[in-house]
């Protein structure tokens, strides 16, 4: 019950019941007003921040369930990358190889994600640095993806010209096995017999008898036909591809330049002009104008037992 006040009359010798003024009723309502509100807050503020709506519970749940997501997410996407780094390698090392193109290199493969501020809208997102490092691996392999299908789409289109490609790519010796003596130079660094020094020899010498028939080990064009003063008569054929081959020391020419020539026709015959200690053929092959061990191009008049043999010999200086 409300407090009810008296005040003592002297006049009247009687207590007199005190009724309050309007402004005071207002500064009472006031004050309880007050007081209500800010224990309302309070209790309010302690439900709030204390305890979860179901709405909020659910959420959160969401959340952890997004959260747990992503993190089997990125695991799958490193197991991805995994599976693209050996295709990658595969195709660099053994299908481009094989058709004698070049490996894509690594900054295609693998370009940067330009851009500083390219996930600046997931900074202020909860787990942040998941969602970011996540979203990134997913670009790299996107982009990684498609450089590889555009690699498959040039090799398919290699196939396609694989029997045109296998006439123009050296594969047999430039001599007939019973005119061959025997191999007496290879591939590599060594003494020039005449000159007496440490140098490239960037083919294989096969010494014969003079007058003995220089065959094309491949389809081509005859590119020249001229003296050098270290291979003396020399022939060069252009097969395309990124092939050409050289024949060395020759006696004389069957061909001329800008012919027309064929696996296993007659070029040239083995001869000893130029730097020569004796009747010889210094045959090369260059890959996009860079020698490479002949031995390796003579696959088709080798078994697999001999090719290998071939390639140990052509290494033994």
């Amino acid at each position: 019950m409300s407090n009810i006040y008296f005040r003592y009359n002297s006049q009247t010798l009687n207590y007199e019941r005190v009724f309050p003024s309007w402004k005071q009723r207002i500064w009472v309502v006031f004050r309880l007003l007050l007081i209500g509100t800010f224990i309302g807050s309070g209790l309010f503020a302690i439900a709030f921040y204390a305890f979860d709506s179901p709405r909020e519970q659910q959420l959160k749940k969401e959340n952890k369930l997004i959260l747990a997501q992503y993190q089997i997410l990125s695991k799958r996407i490193d197991e991805n990358q995994k599976i693209l780094d050996e295709l990658q390698s595969r195709d660099n090392g053994l299908y481009r190889t094989f058709f004698n193109a070049d490996p894509i290199p690594e900054d295609i493969r693998r370009p940067g994600i330009g851009g500083t501020n390219r996930y600046e809208a997931l900074l202020n997102l909860s787990n942040s640095k998941l969602i970011i490092e996540t979203t990134r691996k997913l670009d790299m392999v996107t982009r990684e993806l498609y450089v590889q299908s555009n690699s498959y789409d040039e090799l398919l289109d290699l196939l396609k010209t694989k029997e045109e490609r296998i006439k123009h790519t050296p594969a047999i010796h430039p001599l007939k096995s019973k005119d061959l003596k025997r191999q007496s130079s290879g591939f590599g660094m060594r003494m020039h017999p005449i000159y007496g020094v440490l140098q490239l020899h960037s083919g294989i010498d096969f010494t014969a008898e003079i007058g003995t028939p220089i065959y094309a080990t491949a389809d081509g064009t005859v590119e020249s036909t001229k003296y050098s003063s270290g291979y003396g008569n020399c022939v060069i054929i252009d097969h395309g591809f990124g092939y050409k081959t050289l024949y060395g020391h020759c006696r004389d020419f069957s061909v001329r330049p800008g012919q027309k020539v064929v696996r296993g026709e007659k070029i040239a015959s083995v001869g000893m002009t130029g730097a020569s200690t004796g009747p010889h053929v210094h045959y090369e092959v260059h890959v996009k104008g860079r020698p490479d061990n002949p031995a390796k191009y003579l696959f088709m008049d080798l078994s697999p037992e001999d090719y290998e043999k071939a390639l140990v010999l052509s290494e033994n200086q």
